[in-house]
């Protein structure tokens, strides 16, 4: 492995009101312009595995053009599932999972992002396995993560498939890369991704899934495995005689490296945007932190270069946004950044037209957000750059609320601007 160290000063604060949040310098009020938050740095460590995915070599790897995607989306009835109250005017597409994957309550899906590959336009979703904290008597946790490769080149003809996300072996004995739960089969190679992975994002080939607590896992979109079947849905990793298993996934998609972030915690959502200009690109991250905690909720803009990686070329960037009540902005499950401007999807409001969720809208500077109605369990947020739409997800099986709360939509960004 090879590491490499960054330090980093944080340069840029948005903050209206007095804060103070646990590894972070306290930042005060100054007549509503940036201030700087003092020389305490995040240091972001890059951890490289790719010698464990060239270990896998021999397999051949694919790319997402050349999967089978095996499952069929529904279009029809996308803004009928329960809490979706975006306005009809600001309705553009969107799309239902198949009836199983509406209804599962072993899995929850969290992120979304989306890229072009072979001329072909593809989003992906992340989910993570259900414990029986989240829901009582499921464990399905050991599964750790799947991701949901969907094609919507012709949104008429939306096919998908599920792909298991695994890292090297050898990270089980790290409890900040593998989390043990309930018991499986673990061969040899590799074992599951154990996290939550509430956001995605993707640049330069690279898709980075956040880690609550650790930073962000990084993965190669050109590094697809096929993987042979396990009925028994009990098995991850490579058998004696060198068949790969992952609970009867017929893929998986292996970790090529990990960032460390300090002084960022919790990774709630991760999402592609930009800096002071379209040009420059960043990897922002969000906080879920609720009103009953000490630390105050921010976001933060870690900046790319060319290759994907995180560099010290540009600045990273923090803001402290402001919600409607001149007050934080609590329960962040999704952001996107683009100049000025943060957007964010926040749970746990009151109930307004069918669902608790919002999205917030806050500009550098200004004393208070703006909020818009949002379909209830939203999560994390993509802007597609090419048509300008911001995608989202929501979350909830079926079971929950007796009917299907599931959706995956757009909506134009400009209506929002």
């Amino acid at each position: 492995m090879i590491y490499s160290k960054f330090p980093f000063y944080l340069l840029l604060a948005v903050t209206l009101v007095s804060c103070s949040k646990k590894g972070t310098t306290d930042l005060t009020r100054k007549d509503n312009l940036a201030v700087t938050p003092g020389t305490e740095a995040n240091t972001v460590t890059y951890t490289d595995e790719s010698v464990f995915v060239n270990s896998l070599s021999a397999y051949g790897y694919k790319t997402p053009d050349q999967l089978n995607l095996n499952r069929v989306a529904a279009t029809s009835g996308y803004n009928t599932v329960y809490g979706f109250n975006i306005p009809a005017a600001n309705q553009v597409t969107g799309f239902k999972w198949n009836d199983g994957d509406e209804a599962t309550n072993e899995w929850r899906p969290q992120g979304i992002t989306g890229f072009t590959w072979a001329g072909k336009k593809f989003l992906l979703v992340t989910w993570y396995g259900v414990d029986p904290s989240t829901i009582a008597g499921v464990n399905n946790q050991h599964k750790g993560v799947r991701v949901s490769l969907v094609d919507i080149t012709n949104m008429n003809n939306i096919t998908y498939r599920h792909i298991l996300l695994v890292q090297n072996k050898g990270n089980m004995t790290n409890s900040a890369l593998y989390k043990a739960s309930n018991s499986y089969n673990q061969l040899d190679a590799f074992c599951p991704v154990t996290i939550h992975a509430g956001g995605v994002a993707c640049y330069a080939g690279k898709i980075y899934v956040a880690d609550t607590n650790l930073g962000m896992r990084v993965f190669d979109l050109s590094k697809f495995i096929a993987a042979t079947g396990d009925t028994a849905e009990t098995s991850c990793g490579a058998t004696s005689n060198g068949d790969l298993k992952a609970f009867n996934y017929a893929y998986i998609l292996p970790q090529t490296g990990y960032y460390k972030i300090t002084n960022a915690k919790p990774f709630s959502a991760i999402e592609l945007g930009e800096g002071a200009t379209a040009a420059d690109k960043y990897l922002w991250t969000c906080q879920y932190i609720t009103s009953s905690e000490t630390p105050t909720p921010q976001v933060f803009g870690f900046p790319l270069d060319a290759t994907g990686a995180i560099t010290t070329a540009t600045q990273p960037l923090v803001v402290t946004p402001i919600d409607n009540t001149n007050g934080n902005v609590y329960n962040m499950q999704g952001v996107f950044r683009a100049g000025t401007k943060t957007f964010m999807t926040t749970t746990g409001n009151s109930t307004y037209e069918g669902s608790t969720a919002r999205l917030v809208r806050y500009i550098d500077g200004a004393t208070a957000g703006v909020r818009y109605r949002w379909p209830h369990g939203a999560e994390d947020l993509y802007r597609d750059e090419a048509t300008g739409y911001l995608w989202n997800l929501t979350e909830y099986e079926t079971s929950k609320y007796g009917q299907d709360n599931r959706v995956v939509f757009a909506v134009r960004l400009a209506d929002y601007n």
